[in-house]
């Protein structure tokens, strides 16, 4: 059997006992509003305040009878308010409905909170569709729809931004590879996989030790180490390990990524090839730069 919390209206529009009667009575008529629970100084129910009691009040201030214009001041037109519990069945909303004067029933949560309310509409729609299973399932039907689209849309979203992302990870002409907390590869672009000579996909899964020569390994334990720790470490050059044995020198950067927790997800690396000529070159520069850092050991 259906429960209140599944037929009420979540969320029922409440007044102050502060509010002026003339403010009350148009949020009524702008909003539709045929009944409203009244909230006290403590912000906790002291009546309902129905379409019939606001216009006696209402009636009473405009007519000089008396100056009180804020809804407190008539607390004796308010009927009393009559709750339900979440969980009670239809039941039992429909016996409490017959006895509130004002034929609403408030919804309350185990905190005592009020979470709902519930007009002969409400119970009445609850009715049809008990015995008419049709109006149910086109509801449903029609929730299913409209989260669908969205479902959709937020598909077509991220497929926009994989796009990008796979175009600047994989297009690029740096190496990129990422490795978790053990060392292990979780992702590789297609420049690391060329340069390296593995086919697509192949270095996912293998460690750092396969893609560093022996004796750079206390290195690369120590480099992942002090990323995590630090959220990055820069290496001016390395040498990795290429599937057929040879080894290629690069320069390499290296941070780390964090969930919001800060906690280490992967480091994420980006490497470029130096070719022998290259490197020739860099010490070249260095030798004829008269105050460079090794002159002094070539005077």
């Amino acid at each position: 059997m259906r429960t209140a919390q599944e037929i009420m209206t979540p969320k029922p529009k409440t007044v102050l006992g502060s509010d002026r009667l003339e403010d009350v009575m148009k949020l009524f008529l702008e909003q539709g509003i045929t009944s409203s629970p009244v909230l006290g100084s403590n912000h906790l129910p002291i009546g309902m305040l129905s379409e019939l009691c606001l216009t006696k009040a209402y009636m009473l201030h405009r007519s000089k009878m008396t100056a009180a214009d804020k809804v407190a001041h008539h607390t004796d037109l308010l009927d009393p308010i009559i709750f339900v519990e979440e969980v009670a069945p239809i039941s039992e909303v429909l016996k409490q409905m017959v006895a509130a004067p004002t034929h609403r029933i408030l919804v309350k949560n185990k905190s005592d909170q009020i979470v709902g309310i519930i007009s002969p509409k409400d119970l009445m729609r609850a009715m049809i569709g008990q015995n008419n299973p049709g109006i149910n399932l086109k509801e449903k039907l029609k929730e299913s729809e409209t989260r669908l689209r969205l479902a959709l849309l937020k598909v077509t979203q991220i497929e926009k931004h994989l796009e990008v992302y796979a175009q600047v990870f994989h297009e690029t002409p740096y190496m990129m590879h990422a490795v978790n907390e053990k060392g292990i590869i979780l992702m590789a672009n297609k420049r690391s996989h060329d340069v390296l000579g593995y086919a697509d996909s192949e270095l996912i899964g293998k460690s750092i030790f396969d893609l560093y020569t022996k004796p750079m390994h206390p290195e690369a334990v120590e480099g992942l180490k002090k990323v995590m720790e630090t959220g990055s470490h820069h290496l001016t050059y390395t040498s990795l390990l290429k599937k057929d044995g040879s080894t290629i020198r690069c320069d390499i950067a290296t941070s780390a990524l964090f969930d919001e927790h800060k906690k280490f997800i992967s480091t994420i690396s980006v490497l470029r090839p130096i070719d022998s000529d290259e490197m020739l070159r860099i010490l070249n520069g260095i030798v004829d730069d008269k105050n460079g850092p090794l002159n002094k050991y070539l005077k």
